[in-house]
């Protein structure tokens, strides 16, 4: 994990379009921080983006059994509660950087399917899912929502992370996320109103290093209103509260603040 976090921070100086990115993102995120702190954040949040390397190839390549007591887990009668509706569940999660290694400790306890971004190279592609189907599955491609439906339907789980941009071709909606302007995916709304089930949201946290994990259950999300672009704001806001509690161990590599088309885009 020493070793992670030293390429951590090799990261942050090798790849300027992402650490660029990072710091746009925190600033928008946290207008209130000096330079000074914005940079320190974001060195924090490398750190941790190493240590999820070095926890990913130990899922790959090792024995993950030392890892399982590493994990303490709360409120996970609000997971099983969810597990024995009929309606199928949704485990909700905003992308922190434990999410690898903790995929590893849930899939192998509960019957939960995820879905995933295939990336753009079809060889690193089929890697992935093939190392990530040994502790997961079925694993299911974002953009088919027609199989997490049916997942849904057939009272199973889906592990989603709706918090990255979506264009509008693809189902991006107008919401804000730290007040800023954004395109947020529709899909979990879309699902509830489809299949009337449940969401459990989800924080995994890395604690003393990499030293232990903590994987903390919520009670099921309650929608104050039915309508679609309600409830993903809901969502949005929802994730926002997660994130200013762990502010250095989500993932601000990517450029989640792509306004609405007509709004100024922040990374131009």
């Amino acid at each position: 994990m020493r070793l992670g976090r030293g390429l951590g921070l090799t990261l942050y100086w090798l790849i300027p379009k992402r650490r660029k990115a990072t710091l746009i993102n925190l600033n928008l995120a946290f207008p209130e921080l000096s330079d000074q702190q914005r940079i320190a954040r974001a060195k924090a949040v490398y750190k941790h983006v190493g240590m999820a390397i070095i926890e990913t190839a130990w899922m790959w390549f090792r024995d993950t059994k030392e890892l399982e007591s590493r994990f303490t887990v709360s409120g996970e009668q609000h997971l099983n509660n969810a597990l024995n509706s009929e309606n199928g569940m949704i485990l909700l999660q905003a992308h922190f950087s434990a999410l690898e290694v903790t995929g590893g400790y849930l899939g192998p306890r509960w019957p939960i399917g995820a879905v995933f971004d295939p990336p753009k190279n079809p060889m690193i592609a089929e890697w992935l899912l093939a190392q990530r189907q040994r502790k997961i599955s079925p694993l299911i491609d974002n953009k088919n929502i027609r199989d997490m439906i049916r997942q849904l339907k057939n009272g199973q789980a889906v592990w989603y992370s709706p918090d990255q941009c979506v264009s509008a071709t693809q189902g991006g909606i107008p919401t804000h996320y730290f007040n800023q302007p954004v395109l947020t995916s529709n899909g979990t709304a879309r699902m509830v109103r489809m299949t009337k089930a449940t969401i459990i949201p989800m924080i995994p946290t890395r604690h003393h290093n990499g030293k232990s994990y903590h994987i903390a259950f919520f009670k099921p999300v309650e929608f104050e209103q039915d309508d679609e672009l309600s409830r993903t704001q809901a969502i949005n806001d929802l994730f926002e509260e997660q994130v200013k509690h762990y502010p250095e161990q989500y993932l601000w590599l990517h450029k989640r603040f792509k306004p609405p088309q007509g709004e100024s885009n922040p990374y131009a």
